[in-house]
């Protein structure tokens, strides 16, 4: 008798601690549940913190790239004659004008790490003039046409120098280049739209790392790049007080609004 007893009170006993452990196993994934939901609320909230800190980098890295193609070009609207000049085009004419004339960098993302001038030759180490300006990127880097033109050579073929490139023609006496390639998607002949897709970056030629080499000419003369590379409706004013010895603005202009007309 005694020990159904016990045996009942052990059973009572168990199933209380049963319940109570029950009971806390509860209420431990109540407390995880809720720890969980504050986990990604607060998740929720750095991202959002986060995301809010990504634009401002964006606007700054914006405002930085402004700044630095300021500083590249050098504003210079001192010459009185330029801006009467440019006061005189309207929005089209400068549309045309920014077509047939390179204008815009070749890549989306423009960082120069050699410019145009006299310089130590990276290979040669001797002092040359780079003729062009060199543009860092990846391997595989899209490069595109800074004006409307016709190709005038698509070398596929890596023999030194430039390496593999290509040399377009563009209207009234200009000319661009671009060396090192890893591809090419135009051929000889093609004529072309300012923006069009022309080949990749690559390292081919003689080059000591991946990078586009960017040259702009004009009647077989050559022109600091730089000018060129961030000229476009914001900055149209800025590139008539460049290369004036070489090329008759006020002429050209004229010319080729008649040539819009």
């Amino acid at each position: 008798m005694i020990e159904r007893i016990l045996e009942k009170k052990n059973i009572f006993i168990f199933l209380i601690l049963l319940l109570v452990s029950f009971t806390y196993i509860i209420y431990l994934n109540l407390n995880i549940i809720e720890l969980n939901n504050n986990i990604k609320s607060k998740d929720n909230l750095y991202k959002i913190q986060i995301n809010n800190r990504i634009n401002e980098i964006d606007q700054l890295n914006s405002q930085l790239t402004d700044l630095h193609q300021l500083l590249n070009i050098g504003l210079d609207l001192s010459n009185k004659n330029n801006i009467y000049l440019n006061t005189r085009i309207n929005e089209e004419d400068k549309k045309f004008i920014l077509n047939s004339i390179p204008s815009a960098p070749p890549l989306r993302k423009v960082f120069i790490t050699s410019e145009f001038g006299f310089r130590l030759h990276p290979i040669f180490r001797k002092e040359k003039l780079h003729t062009g300006v060199d543009l860092r990127a990846k391997i595989g880097t899209e490069v595109y046409s800074t004006a409307n033109g016709v190709i005038l050579e698509a070398r596929n073929i890596d023999n030194g120098g430039y390496g593999k490139m290509i040399r377009i023609i563009h209207n009234y006496g200009f000319e661009t280049l671009y060396a090192h390639l890893d591809d090419i998607y135009v051929n000889p002949g093609d004529i072309i739209k300012k923006g069009t897709l022309i080949g990749i970056t690559g390292n081919t030629g003689r080059s000591n790392g991946p990078h586009l080499h960017y040259e702009v000419k004009y009647i077989k003369k050559y022109l600091n790049p730089t000018d060129f590379l961030y000229w476009n409706r914001k900055t149209f004013d800025t590139i008539f007080s460049k290369n004036q010895e070489t090329i008759h603005w006020k002429d050209l202009i004229f010319l080729m609004k008649n040539d819009i007309k």
